[in-house]
């Protein structure tokens, strides 16, 4: 039985593209799309591994599984932290604008919505309980996606060999 490559360099790659996509300002609204860049970054992970894979190795989805669940994993720790890095340069001023308009345009908004909204709009978003919070639903996500982005990368990579030979008919003589 021959020993399978290592899962974890082509996991690492697939969650850095999911996280950095997933982080960058603007870049990351792809991910109201179904969770793009995550099932991209999944399908990177299962791809690399493929790659590794010697001729006429089949490609499980089980292995795909794996890949794009450590993929999920890597990529919502790297996305917590570019996340944070980019609220701190660019401060969370837009999250605060944008619950202040959810306050300003919503004029049947129960006393304690509003109250709430109010308290959220003043809050500090890198407090560490926001980045908690941010990291815990990054992480179930991810890992989610993540997954299924490597199952589906298995099945478009399903089998690594040579090209088959070409069958031949034989006829009645």
């Amino acid at each position: 039985m021959e020993k399978s490559p290592s899962k974890l360099v082509p996991a690492l790659i697939g969650g850095c593209v999911m996280g950095v996509l997933s982080s960058i300002p603007y870049i990351n609204m792809g991910n109201c799309l179904c969770c793009m860049w995550i099932l991209l970054g999944g399908g990177v992970g299962a791809f690399f591994y493929w790659r590794q894979l010697p001729p006429g190795t089949e490609f499980s989805a089980g292995d795909g599984a794996v890949v794009g669940l450590l993929s999920g994993i890597f990529g919502a720790l790297l996305s917590t932290f570019l996340v944070s890095f980019f609220m701190a340069i660019i401060g969370s001023g837009s999250v605060q604008d944008f619950l202040t308009g959810i306050l300003e345009s919503q004029s049947d908004l129960s006393p304690e919505a509003e109250d709430l909204l109010d308290e959220l709009s003043e809050q500090e978003f890198l407090s560490p309980i926001f980045i908690l919070i941010y990291l815990f639903f990054a992480l179930i996500i991810d890992a989610i996606f993540g997954t299924l982005g490597g199952i589906l990368g298995a099945a478009i990579f399903r089998k690594r060999g040579t090209p088959e030979e070409p069958t031949q008919i034989q006829g009645n003589a």
